[in-house]
């Protein structure tokens, strides 16, 4: 098959959890023997690594949209910093509407014309994130049509308004805005079921139609297909013992989970272990200041050598809603996870074996299990193994699913 996927989120540099799974998502399409070209979207300011993308994808089968040319560009960002604005200014006033965006705000009608000569002959075209979802108008009827959600966008807002936090859900969108952009596709994809199970009853409840599958004008097929994990060799060294790593890019949620855990959890983790050394990798660092037991690793370009230097992960996320990617990409390396349940959200009990789980804010068990798996090397190894092995029967399970979703099985 042919197929196009188009986003506005670049993958490379795979700098946060968003872009790891667009970029596997997109490995994997290729892997299951499909033609793809990646196109980008000019909304976002960082349009990523055009070299790398085209040596990823092929130079031929990478495509970047403009806004047309220098000007259009200024014409395109100034409008959006305008609306932003008011949606700022409202939310200041106290008005409830200041924190919902428009489900098509990013759209550009420069875009049309381009989308429509790239995707002239495709047979199935993925959309990253619904409000995107325009995207699909510029495609040919006949193209089967798949929605990506990375997330739920559905009154977003509130979940983090209930944590104390006016700021980090990205976009919210009003409940009947998202169900309009998933009945713009075919088939949407959820990343876990928790998520499809909401999508299900929020299309059911607008009096539109439900989950139906006819892709257009009343229900999508909703199926899941969670992240695809960049497989290798599992890490092999677990002799280093008296460290854990975090993993996060700099967004609110993982700022709030560092500040908690440095407060909380790490003070009585130094009190057994003086000489404890929590490594932080990713943009995360730059919020965290220089302190003892703290060693930033910053942006590295190979995660499973950052592993090798700490064989534990930590996370101690409070607030957010998907899946956690942090948590697959130690499986991925063969490592065992403490997690709080806040932090498992969306991964099925069944692919568990790797994780410790305690309750969110339970500071004194977290600090306990540290304890415990930096002062056991075997049981470090053991859980590291199959924490593995769940990512190996994780992906085959990923891939299938997206098999089934391509060709409307």
């Amino acid at each position: 098959m042919k197929i196009v996927l188009v986003t506005s989120v670049p993958a490379f540099p795979t700098t946060a959890g968003n872009r790891s799974r667009i970029r596997e998502l997109a490995r994997a399409i290729t892997d299951l023997g499909h033609e793809l070209t990646f196109v980008s979207l000019p909304s976002e300011l960082d349009q990523g690594d055009p070299a790398a993308h085209a040596a990823a994808f092929g130079a031929d089968n990478y495509v970047q949209i403009d806004n047309g040319g220098a000007f259009g560009h200024k014409l395109y960002r100034a409008r959006r910093k305008v609306r932003l604005g008011v949606r700022k200014a409202l939310r200041l006033m106290g008005f409830e509407t200041g924190h919902y965006s428009a489900l098509d705000q990013t759209w550009s009608d420069r875009w049309q014309a381009r989308l429509k000569e790239v995707g002239r002959d495709a047979d199935a075209v993925i959309v990253e994130y619904v409000f995107n979802s325009r995207v699909f108008e510029a495609f040919p009827k006949a193209a089967r049509r798949l929605l990506d959600t990375h997330d739920a966008f559905g009154d977003r807002h509130k979940s983090y308004l209930a944590q104390g936090m006016k700021i980090g859900y990205w976009i919210s969108l009003r409940p009947e805005d998202e169900n309009a952009g998933f009945r713009r596709a075919d088939a949407i994809l959820a990343i876990q079921e928790e998520e499809a199970e909401r999508f299900r009853k929020q299309l059911a409840s607008d009096g539109q139609g439900g989950s139906q599958g006819n892709g257009r004008g009343n229900g999508p097929e909703i199926d899941i297909v969670s992240h695809f994990l960049n497989l290798g060799d599992a890490i092999e060294d677990f002799s280093n013992g008296h460290t854990a790593m975090f993993l996060a890019s700099n967004n609110p949620s993982n700022r709030q989970a560092i500040r908690d855990f440095i407060d909380n959890v790490l003070p009585l983790v130094v009190q057994e272990i003086p000489d404890f050394d929590l490594a932080l990798v990713g943009s995360i660092c730059s919020q965290v200041p220089d302190m003892a037991n703290v060693t930033k690793l910053g942006r590295v370009d190979d995660l499973k050598d950052a592993f090798q230097r700490s064989p534990l992960s930590v996370n101690p996320m409070l607030v957010g809603t998907g899946i956690n990617i942090k948590l697959l990409d130690a499986m991925a390396a063969g490592v065992p996870t403490i997690s709080t349940e806040t932090g498992v959200r969306g991964l099925p009990e069944s692919y568990r074996k790797g994780v410790v789980i305690v309750g969110d804010r339970d500071y004194a068990a977290f600090a306990a299990e540290i304890v415990r798996f930096a002062r056991d090397e075997a049981l470090r190894r053991e859980m590291g193994a199959a924490a593995y092995a769940e990512a190996e029967r994780w992906n085959a399970e990923q891939a299938s699913a997206l098999s089934r979703c391509l060709s409307g099985a």
